[in-house]
C-alpha cells in the first residue's frame, strides 16, 4: 500500500518581525545581540509599511516583560532602531499607545530608588525629547514625547542625565541635502504618517488623512514646499559658519592652542562633513551658475580649513581679509542679502508642541495649549492630558 509522495512546501515562510525580535530578546542571551539588533533596524527600514508599527509595539510588550533581562535586552534594542531607523520608527514610538505602554508599570508616584529598567526609559524619554524632538523635520508628529515628559514631571519624576555621546547620533551634525533628497524623506514621512491615520481611522484622523493625501497627490502646487530654497538656506549657513572660524582665527595669539573640544574644531568639523556633500552637488549640478558657486564655496572650505590646521599646528600667518563669499544664485541673492552673518548651531525656539511646565501644568483646572479641543478630558487635567496615563 502506498501513501504517495511527500510533498514540502516550495516557499518556506520567512519568519515574521515580531519572530526575529524574540530572538534578539531570548532570555538565555547573556549579553545583546548586536548585529541581530542591527538586522532588525535594517529590515525595518526596508520593509516599510506595518512593519515599523509592528516592531515597535512589540518591543515595548517586552520591555514589560517580568524577566529583567529580557527587559533589558529589549531596551538595547528599542535604543538601536531609535538611532538606526527613519521617521517612519520614530512616528510610532511617538503615539500615545506606545508611551502609555513604556511607563505602564511605573508607580503613580516615583518609589525612592527606581529598578535600571526605570531608569533607562526616564533616560530614552530625555534623549528623545532633547534630539529628534526638536531637530526633526518632522517634528510636529512627535509631540506627544514631550507630553509624557511634562506628565512624568508632574508627577515627581526625576530625569537623568543623558550621555551626549550616545545622543549625538540623534543630532547630525550633517544636514545638507539636495532637493530630491529631502522630497524623497517628505514623502516617506507622509506615507507612514497616511498610513498611521487610516489604520487609526477615528473622524478626525481620517480628515486629517484626507488633507495628507491632497498634499501628497499635489491637489495644490503653490502649498508644495520649494526644496532648492531649502538646500540653498542649508548652504548659506555653511557659508556663514566658514567665514566665522576664518574671523576667529584672525583673532588667535601667536602661540594659543585651539583646535582640541573648542568651538573652533566644532566649526572645522562642521564645514569638512559636508564637503563629499558640496563636492557631489558640484558632479551632478548642471546649472553653470549655481556650478560656480558651489565651487566658490568648496575653495572657500578648503581654504579657511587649512588656514585652521596650521593654527593648530602653530603656524601663524599675518591676519587674511574676511573671504569674499560665492555669489548667490540670482533666486536667492534677495532673499539672503538682509541676513547678518552669523553662525546657526540649532533652531532656539522650542519644538511645536513642546509644553512649558511653569505655563501649563500647573493650571490644574486647565488643559494644554497644544491639545486639540476634541481630545480635551473631562476629569483631572493631568490625568487626562492627551490620553497619556500610568494605566
Amino acid at each position: 500500500m502506498s501513501f504517495g509522495t511527500l510533498q514540502l512546501p516550495s516557499v518556506i515562510p520567512k519568519p515574521t518581525i515580531q519572530a526575529i525580535i524574540e530572538r534578539a530578546c531570548n532570555p538565555q542571551l547573556g549579553e545583546p545581540d548586536l548585529a541581530l539588533d542591527l538586522e532588525i533596524a535594517d529590515l525595518i527600514n526596508q520593509k516599510k509599511q506595518n512593519y515599523p508599527r509592528e516592531a515597535a509595539m512589540h518591543i515595548v510588550r517586552l520591555i514589560n516583560n517580568r524577566n529583567p533581562n529580557v527587559a533589558s535586552l529589549a531596551l538595547t534594542l528599542l535604543d538601536i532602531c531609535v538611532k538606526n531607523c527613519g521617521h517612519a520608527f520614530h512616528l510610532h514610538i511617538a503615539t500615545k499607545e506606545f508611551l502609555n505602554e513604556i511607563v505602564r508599570k511605573f508607580p503613580e508616584r516615583p518609589p525612592a530608588l527606581l529598578n535600571p529598567i526605570q531608569l533607562r526609559i526616564l533616560e530614552f524619554i530625555q534623549e528623545w525629547r532633547s534630539t529628534i524632538c526638536v531637530n526633526s523635520r518632522h517634528k510636529d508628529d512627535l509631540v506627544h514625547i514631550n507630553d509624557m515628559y511634562r506628565l512624568l514631571s508632574y508627577k515627581g519624576y526625576i530625569f537623568p542625565e543623558i550621555d551626549t555621546q550616545s545622543a549625538a547620533v540623534l543630532n547630525p551634525t550633517e544636514t545638507l541635502k539636495s532637493p530630491d533628497e529631502l522630497e524623497q524623506e517628505d514623502r516617506a514621512a507622509q506615507a507612514a504618517k497616511l498610513q498611521e491615520l487610516i489604520r487609526r481611522a477615528t473622524p478626525a484622523d481620517l480628515e486629517e488623512a484626507n488633507e495628507l493625501m491632497k498634499v501628497m497627490a499635489g491637489y495644490d502646487p503653490e502649498a508644495k514646499p520649494d526644496y532648492k530654497k531649502q538646500t540653498n538656506e542649508e548652504l548659506e549657513k555653511i557659508q556663514r559658519k566658514t567665514i566665522l572660524l576664518n574671523d576667529m582665527l584672525n583673532n588667535v595669539k601667536v602661540g594659543e592652542r585651539i583646535g582640541v573640544s573648542d568651538i573652533f574644531e566644532e566649526l572645522s568639523q562642521a564645514c569638512k562633513v559636508v564637503q563629499p556633500k558640496i563636492q557631489k552637488f558640484i558632479e551632478e549640478e548642471v546649472d553653470s551658475e549655481s556650478i560656480d558657486r558651489l565651487l566658490n564655496l568648496n575653495d572657500l572650505i578648503n581654504t579657511v580649513l587649512k588656514r585652521f590646521e596650521d593654527t593648530k599646528n602653530g603656524i601663524f600667518e599675518p591676519p587674511e581679509e574676511k573671504p569674499q563669499p560665492p555669489p548667490q544664485s540670482s533666486s536667492t541673492t534677495n532673499e539672503s542679502t538682509s541676513e547678518s552673518l552669523l553662525i546657526d548651531f540649532g533652531n532656539p525656539d522650542p519644538p511645536q508642541g513642546q509644553i512649558q511646565i511653569t505655563d501649563d501644568l500647573l493650571e490644574l483646572n486647565g488643559s494644554s495649549n497644544n491639545k486639540p479641543s476634541s481630545e480635551k478630558g473631562t476629569g483631572n487635567a493631568i490625568d487626562d492630558l492627551l490620553g497619556l496615563s500610568f494605566n
